[in-house]
């Protein structure tokens, strides 16, 4: 941190520097850390700024070069391993990622940040075990940080651990009212605990928050139908589709997610008799995973709705190799 000697900025530059960051002017952050640069060389923090303004302006190699130079120069300078393990996280290194936040942990164990980080690393590679330590450890540390609440709720969900981790989501909420991921994850709890009511109220919240939450509206869908609103599961699975349509030629959209609220919506079209609607909502999830041979039993359902009954048979033929469909011979059963 900035000490006030003659060979380091003042606290007043330093202050610049956070201030430019904060407000997103990563050009001029560069530029200033560059000048303090060339009269304080040894100035790890404003090395390490520097790094962070790199990598905010997509120059990832630059930033790389000046974060494992600042830790060549000062290897006990534990904020420097954080944000290094943040920009290495955002390029997907993972592995070391992780190796940066540990560091930053062994060198400064009561700094809640890098207990946060590295246990949401490592609940991220579905090592939950290994992540809580950290994670109540970040709580201990920063017992007023609804995130910290947040996070060790999900691995305490993965581990099945429920009572402690509605504890934690509620504990999150409370710090938090308007935090629409962490009543999502709540409602997500709450319907695996069958309690189906406080589940559709908490996605509801997240919603209301967030009214472009896609997940969350296909989340209270699901809860809806489990309650027999129909009516409203068609309007939670629609909205969901709304929001995050099948798109063929957007490689980011997450495919599976669509998949299943096409099959939910065929579903609920299918609980209305709407079989047209139905058939269209399957024919767009069999778009999305061709090879997926239920898709075909579903897609019987509504194609028998329609009244094209040898086809629906052909069909259940094609996904299920149990139907042997022949218009002289008959149906039989065809054990597999």
């Amino acid at each position: 941190m900035a000490n006030g000697k003659p060979n380091y900025p003042s606290q007043g530059e330093i202050s610049r520097l956070y201030n430019l960051c904060d407000s997103r002017d990563f050009i001029g952050a560069e530029t200033f850390c560059r000048k303090l640069l060339a009269n304080f060389p040894a100035a790890a923090e404003v090395s390490k700024i520097l790094g962070v303004a790199l990598g905010a302006q997509g120059k990832t190699q630059d930033a790389l070069k000046v974060f494992s130079e600042t830790i060549r120069t000062n290897p006990d300078y534990p904020d420097v391993y954080l944000d290094f393990g943040l920009l290495l996280h955002s390029l997907g290194r993972r592995e070391e990622a992780i190796e940066n936040f540990r560091k930053a942990v062994e060198l400064d164990p009561e700094w809640g940040d890098a207990q946060n980080n590295l246990g949401v690393m490592l609940q991220n590679q579905n090592q939950h075990e290994q992540a809580l330590p950290h994670l109540e450890k970040a709580i201990t540390l920063n017992p007023n940080n609804p995130a910290s609440y947040f996070n060790c709720a999900n691995s305490l969900k993965a581990l099945g651990k429920n009572q402690d981790a509605l504890k934690n989501y509620n504990q999150a909420v409370n710090l938090h009212p308007s935090f629409p991921d962490a009543f999502n994850n709540r409602g997500n709890l709450l319907e695996t605990m069958e309690k189906l009511e406080d589940a559709q109220r908490s996605f509801s919240r997240a919603i209301e928050l967030d009214r472009n939450f896609a997940r969350a509206y296909s989340n209270r869908g699901n809860v809806e139908r489990k309650l027999g609103n129909h009516s409203n599961a068609l309007r939670d699975f629609s909205k969901a589709l709304e929001l995050e349509p099948w798109q063929p030629d957007n490689p980011n959209q997450d495919r599976n997610f669509q998949f299943r609220m096409y099959i939910n919506l065929g579903d609920i079209y299918l609980f209305f008799k709407k079989f047209d609607k139905a058939l269209e909502a399957y024919d767009r999830a069999q778009e999305i995973e061709p090879d997926n041979q239920d898709v075909l039993g579903f897609k019987s359902n509504a194609v028998a709705g329609l009244g094209k009954l040898e086809e629906s048979l052909q069909l259940r033929q094609q996904s299920y190799g149990m139907v042997s469909f022949n218009l002289t011979k008959g149906v039989s059963i065809v054990q597999r």
